[in-house]
């Protein structure tokens, strides 16, 4: 799902499905739903789980089931249309709601589980919660082979280049494997800290006191860190000697991450 400006619409398809866009936050949108004609497993969840029914036309609802020969050159041009409409600015999103947090772009999709899956769409969700900043330790389970069915993956990157990183541990010991991503990230966070400290003097003061004391408890403390990371690298680049290399190296663990345990049925 995407919510865009009406403008986005030049040189939509003809056919290419849209609707006013209900929200006090977000007044004069419009929202459509795509469905990856050539991605689609044709299980039903989605029409079954449909609560928006039609008032005139019995069983019919906003989703319904159809052969999907008559409808695959229509849908696949409105598929390529959709991608390139933009994504919505994450730190205008009440990301912690329903409505919200499907505003957003999810980064795991297509992932070639079985039909109807039940795991998926919380990892989907989990990606459009917390974006490009989520470590995965997953244990041994489906969720290791449609997470890892090499030389694709469904965990995927925004425009910036940006995504989840994604690794799988061996049976019983998923939680000490994740626990050893969060403490690697905290010794690394703490250790740019350090340097940072060191190198105020010459990256400036105020930069370095804004990086150390940053609120990163929403999508816009995050994106204000992440310029601000930005600017720092930019300064480092002109400073010699061991430290500001290092930190440059471990500039992007200032910006917050989170580790989330994926627990596999195995």
């Amino acid at each position: 799902m995407k919510v865009f400006a009406p403008e986005s619409l030049e040189g939509a398809p003809a056919d290419f499905q849209h609707k006013e866009w209900r929200s006090k936050e977000q007044p004069g949108m419009l929202m459509t739903i795509q469905v990856a004609p050539d991605d689609c497993t044709g299980c039903g969840t989605c029409v079954d789980v449909c609560p928006a029914r039609s008032k005139t036309e019995v069983k019919h609802k906003s989703i319904d089931m159809a052969p999907r020969l008559e409808h695959l050159e229509r849908e696949r041009a409105s598929w390529d249309f959709f991608r390139g409409i933009p994504e919505f600015d994450r730190t205008q999103v009440k990301v912690a709601t329903i409505k919200g947090s499907q505003m957003l772009e999810p980064l795991f999709e297509f992932s070639g589980a079985c039909a109807g899956c039940g795991e998926t769409p919380y990892l989907k969700l989990l990606t459009q919660l917390l974006g490009d900043r989520v470590l995965v330790a997953n244990a041994t389970g489906c969720s290791s082979i449609y997470g890892g069915n090499l030389p694709t993956t469904p965990w995927s990157a925004n425009s910036e280049g940006r995504g989840p990183a994604w690794s799988n541990s061996l049976f019983e010991d998923n939680a000490e494997f994740g626990l050893g991503m969060r403490l690697a990230l905290d010794h690394q966070r703490d250790h740019a800290e350090a340097l940072l400290r060191g190198l105020a003097l010459l990256v400036g003061q105020e930069l370095a006191g804004e990086i150390l004391a940053a609120q990163q408890s929403d999508e816009a403390g995050i994106a204000a860190q992440r310029e601000r990371v930005q600017r720092l690298r930019e300064r480092l680049a002109g400073v010699d000697g061991d430290e500001a290399a290092a930190l440059a190296q471990l500039a992007d663990q200032l910006v917050r991450k989170t580790v989330w345990i994926v627990g596999g049925d195995g």
